[in-house]
């Protein structure tokens, strides 16, 4: 990670290739959001459906029940049963389960160091905004990749908001995760997100509170060459 906000240089371990001219996904089409990271060779893989991809950015919608890649502890624990620090340095493998709850909707913006998401309410009204910080997006040849840089804001519906993970991200730089520049580059990635809700302006403006998924879309799959990463589960 390097450059401003810690923009991605490094390669991705699966071998996944971006595209810098990748053509835009039409409403309905099926795409992976993956997150990874250099340290480990496990990743977190969301296949998930298009709603919408223009020059403001690409919005992805995550069904319930759809099947999902994410690291785990060797116990099949989630990373954070390891704490602050051991979340970053304890062994991982790569466990395949399903996304449970309600549907969100994860809104990439070009160029900006967060994607936004939008977390709904049984009742289908909208719960919260979750701005993820992470790095920029990459288009591959199968969705988007990206970097989470672990600190994140809780906004919700009234427009009032508060940071999530604060001691997570002082875990990851004590542990040298991120080293005490690259805290300083994600800090300031908060900071311009802080005056994007303030802005109020796209996606929050957009009305995707009231999004509702098209029921006839079929829940997306897994890309076939992911069962590598599910062979690590079995070590």
């Amino acid at each position: 990670m390097a450059g401003r906000y810690g923009a991605s240089v490094e390669a991705d371990p699966a071998g996944i290739t971006t595209m810098s001219s990748t053509p835009r996904w039409s409403p309905g089409d099926q795409v992976t959001w993956t997150y990874y990271t250099p340290q480990h060779p496990t990743r977190t893989v969301r296949p998930g459906t298009v709603v919408l991809d223009d020059e403001r950015g690409v919005v992805v919608w995550i069904a319930p029940g759809t099947e999902v890649l994410l690291p785990v502890l060797h116990s099949g624990a989630a990373l954070r049963r390891a704490g602050d620090e051991g979340m970053f340095t304890a062994p991982r493998v790569q466990s395949k389960q399903l996304w449970t709850g309600n549907g969100i909707l994860m809104i990439g913006l070009p160029g900006r160091p967060y994607s936004i998401w939008l977390f709904y309410k049984d009742d289908g009204s909208l719960g919260c905004y979750y701005v993820n910080l992470e790095t920029p997006l990459e288009r591959t040849e199968e969705g988007v990749r990206t970097r989470d840089l672990v600190l994140d804001l809780v906004v919700l519906p009234r427009k009032d908001w508060h940071y999530k993970d604060e001691d997570e991200l002082e875990g990851a730089e004590r542990t040298g995760y991120f080293t005490p520049e690259e805290v300083a580059e994600i800090r300031a990635a908060g900071r311009e997100a802080e005056q994007h809700i303030a802005e109020w302006s796209y996606p929050f403006s957009a009305g995707y509170e009231y999004f509702f998924p098209d029921p006839s879309w079929p829940l997306p799959r897994l890309p076939e060459h992911y069962r590598w990463d599910l062979d690590l589960t079995r070590r």
